[in-house]
């Protein structure tokens, strides 16, 4: 099985998401992490399920929630790099420039 890695910007990601959903309200950011680990489980089980962007990126849905996690697939080390968890709405260039720095 693989294991998964957060880059620096997808850690920091997942803590702006908690915590603007916990604001909103409390228990909500729990619910997104919880929701959050289930996606990691599945990726890590098989990532190649899930959706192709490009070469060894791949996306998948957050279940309940409006946010995607674009992540690349390191087959030699059986690692998962997670690079961005981001809202659907927000510009793809975000996630496009972060892949790129990954090359």
């Amino acid at each position: 099985m693989y294991s998964i890695e957060l880059s620096d910007e997808a850690t920091t990601d997942y803590e702006d998401a908690v915590a603007w959903y916990e604001e909103q309200k409390v228990g909500l950011g729990f619910d997104f992490s919880v929701r959050l680990a289930e996606i990691f489980e599945a990726i890590e089980q098989f990532p190649e399920r899930q959706r192709f962007l490009y070469e060894n990126r791949r996306f998948a849905f957050i279940k309940q929630f409006p946010y995607i996690v674009y992540f690349t697939v390191d087959e030699p080390n059986l690692r998962i790099i997670v690079f961005a968890i981001l809202h659907e709405k927000r510009d793809p260039q975000i996630w496009q420039k972060r892949s790129d720095k990954l090359q």
